[in-house]
């Protein structure tokens, strides 16, 4: 019997419960979801139900192509479609065509789906097109209910027991969309950082750490997985000019993290210390530094007059960070250094912006800033001692 799979928290209970129902069928789990966006989610995915199927035991064919642009075609003139509508639908059709076109290459009379599983799917309606597409193929539709006699809290019990990735949100870009907006909230899966760094509550904070979790499982460490809610930050966009008549050049800047929205800001003058706290903090962490910054007249920090902005300059930054940056763009600073750095400059809850530009600028710049908060729920591995 072929098995299709649409996630590890749906397969590792009915592949389960399919062995106790069918304790003579060799099962062979089947991985395609061209639905799942973006591609760095589906691979998350797809490396749990790996991890789940290893620990059943049941051999696992994945599908080799990510099919989103086929997916999405077929999807054209239904992104509109409610949950559970036309859309999903077309998708459960796809998905249970191409395993029907699996097994067949594989010389399988049976085949299934883990979609029957999940409480947010219609259970009669995957009966319907399972029946239909197994008719067009001449095989036979297994229809199992493990829902029913508290199964769903069965499954949820397994997930938290074996310690499996639970996505919140189903799949697809436009189910996420609408998501996220009834919530009021942004699909943060949707926003690419500029930079390779990694933050919190991003698709790629999530694969760390269960990649973190999978090491420590191969060499035998303890651990428990847990979740915590975090205020997360990311910033849509950013300029800043100079104010200046008929000067609309824009300054390379970096914004760095945690900086509040600001719109079309004025600065005024900017005034460009040396402050104590800059002297002490090079004495503890790079003396052999600390002549050098005293005597160089660019190396300083600037407060702005009409705001609460903090300005410093590339050389600043590369002196303050340990780094060697050539130029704006090429500043690639990890979350954790980006925190000891706002936290050195503004305090650890400080949000006012923090920008660093190319050189000391002191008069007057228009800054313009539109940055997100909100609250997520983020992923964490504690190793245990010993």
């Amino acid at each position: 019997m072929l098995v299709h799979i649409c996630c590890s928290v749906d397969s590792h209970f009915y592949l389960q419960e399919l062995k106790k129902i069918y304790p003579n069928e060799n099962l062979s789990a089947f991985f395609y979801n061209p639905n799942i966006h973006p591609k760095a989610e589906h691979d998350l995915r797809l490396e749990d139900v790996r991890r789940s199927c290893l620990k059943l035991n049941v051999p696992l064919l994945e599908d080799i192509f990510y099919e989103d642009t086929s997916w999405l075609k077929q999807a054209n003139g239904l992104e509109s479609e409610p949950e559970k509508g036309t859309r999903c639908s077309m998708c459960f059709d796809m998905r249970l065509e191409k395993t029907a076109l699996k097994a067949k290459e594989l010389g399988m009379s049976k085949f299934t789906t883990t979609l029957l599983s999940s409480p947010m799917k219609k259970q009669t309606e995957l009966y319907m097109l399972g029946d239909i597409v197994a008719r067009r193929h001449d095989l036979e539709f297994i229809k199992v209910d493990v829902r029913k006699d508290g199964g769903t809290q069965r499954q949820s019990e397994l997930a938290k027991k074996d310690r499996l990735y639970s996505q919140n949100y189903c799949g697809c870009i436009h189910a996420l969309s609408a998501q996220r907006n009834k919530q009021a909230r942004v699909p943060l899966e949707l926003l690419m950082p500029l930079s390779k760094q990694v933050l919190p509550a991003s698709i790629e904070d999530r694969s760390l750490t269960f990649k973190k979790r999978d090491s420590l499982e191969s060499k035998g460490k303890g651990y428990i997985l847990r979740s915590k809610k975090m205020l997360v930050w990311r910033l849509i966009s950013a300029s800043v000019k100079l104010v200046a008549p008929n000067d609309t050049k824009v300054l390379n800047s970096y914004i760095l993290l945690n900086s509040d929205s600001k719109s079309k800001a004025k600065s005024g003058n900017i005034i460009y210390i040396k402050p104590r706290f800059i002297t002490e903090f090079l004495k503890v962490n790079y003396p052999e530094k600390l002549e050098h910054y005293l005597k160089d007249e660019s190396l300083s920090i600037g407060y702005s007059k009409r705001d609460d902005f903090i300005f410093l300059s590339l050389k600043m930054l590369n002196l303050l960070s340990a780094k060697n940056f050539k130029s704006i763009k090429d500043i690639d600073l990890s979350y954790e250094e980006e925190l000891k750095l706002r936290g050195l400059l503004g305090g650890a809850d400080s949000i006012n912006a923090i920008i660093i530009l190319d050189t000391i600028i002191p008069h007057s710049l228009l800054v313009d800033i539109y940055s997100i908060r909100q609250i997520e729920s983020v992923y964490e591995v504690i190793e245990e001692h010993g």
